[in-house]
């Protein structure tokens, strides 16, 4: 049934904003959906910290690296979830404006240190696979930290333009005010440039250059031309499938929060004739935040059935030593003697 909010008394207004600020079923689940998603994630990527830090058999190239993703992650589940939630269920932006800021700088600090993370990768993978010479440990330690300070600085520009403002509560033929937003001041041509530059050159351009970095790995290792031994072979084939899972699971869950972006941008709006709906104007939000999210829990669950070191070692951490059946001892003197540069 429509309102006329040309209409209404003092008591019907306040009426109205009171079940606009009152959370329904479906924001009652995304908060559990997003405090679950905490939760798993903050375990899961601390646990990948914790066995990569532990275990000098796992410090390798390309492990570093995965920790580094993880650290990435726990970044955006710590510092940036929380208020999202807090801010979502209540429908105003309880803190400052410096927090506002901090918040959109993490958030970007943190996607780009996973895509230029991941173009890492594939680049090592790449060259161990065509090349028979690795580089050492130390070149992946400097890597990580040029990979964060470029991610750092890309991410500047936008909290420049971030404040909060007052937030506005559209209805048909009514507008008013309640609370705080935190969002972006800059022009909308501006805005469209930033998004465009951002997608295509942090998100489409080091996809496709991945994508072709692991076609040819698969090509070389399927024909089987590179002189050296069979097990060699066979960890390089499940480290690269682990690599491109990891790509592929990165861009899908990455890709709604940039159609998003990009439609929001331009005005493209298919749902803005449902706009009266909240489960339709919530399910906007709720898709796009919910599949970036996780993304920072998926890798650890990953690991876990593609990776068996990785998996063993998740095993010694979650049960006492002294619990180990006596197959995964077997299991844990037979993997010792692998040579520590296998990645699974």
């Amino acid at each position: 049934m429509s309102i006329d909010y040309d209409n209404l008394t003092d008591a019907e207004y306040e009426e109205t904003i009171a079940d606009f600020l009152w959370p329904d079923s479906f924001e009652i689940f995304t908060v559990f959906v997003f405090l679950s998603l905490m939760v798993i994630g903050v375990s899961g990527n601390c646990l990948v910290v914790f066995v990569v830090i532990r275990n000098k058999k796992l410090w390798t190239s390309m492990n570093f690296f995965l920790a580094n993703l993880a650290l990435s992650d726990l970044l955006v589940l710590l510092i940036c979830l929380p208020p999202t939630v807090v801010n979502d269920i209540t429908k105003t932006f309880w803190f400052s404006s410096s927090v506002c800021k901090a918040i959109v700088f993490f958030q970007n600090t943190s996607v780009y240190v996973n895509i230029l993370t991941l173009v890492r990768i594939s680049v090592e993978r790449w060259k161990a696979v065509t090349s028979p010479l690795h580089n050492p440990l130390w070149n992946t330690q400097r890597a990580i930290v040029v990979i964060w300070i470029v991610a750092m600085l890309l991410s500047l520009p936008e909290p420049f333009t971030i404040s909060t403002y007052p937030a506005v509560f559209e209805r048909p033929n009514f507008t008013t005010t309640w609370g705080t937003s935190c969002k972006e001041s800059w022009s909308e041509q501006t805005q469209r440039c930033y998004q465009l530059v951002q997608t295509i050159a942090l998100f489409l351009l080091p996809l496709i250059l991945i994508s072709a970095l692991c076609a040819h790995m698969t090509f070389i290792l399927s024909t089987n031309t590179l002189s050296i031994g069979e097990r060699q072979i066979s960890h390089r084939k499940k480290a690269t499938k682990m690599l491109i899972m990891v790509v592929v699971l990165f861009a899908l869950c990455y890709f709604p929060v940039h159609l998003h972006n990009i439609s929001s941008a331009f005005d493209f709006d298919p749902l803005a004739g449902f706009y009266t709906d909240r489960i339709i104007l919530a399910l906007r939000k709720f898709v796009p935040r919910f599949m970036s999210y996780s993304s920072c829990c998926v890798n650890p669950i990953l690991y876990n059935f593609m990776c068996e070191k990785f998996r063993r070692e998740f095993r010694q951490v979650c049960c006492p030593r002294g619990k180990l059946t006596w197959q995964n001892t077997l299991r844990v003197n037979h993997y010792s003697s692998v040579n520590a540069q296998t990645i699974c």
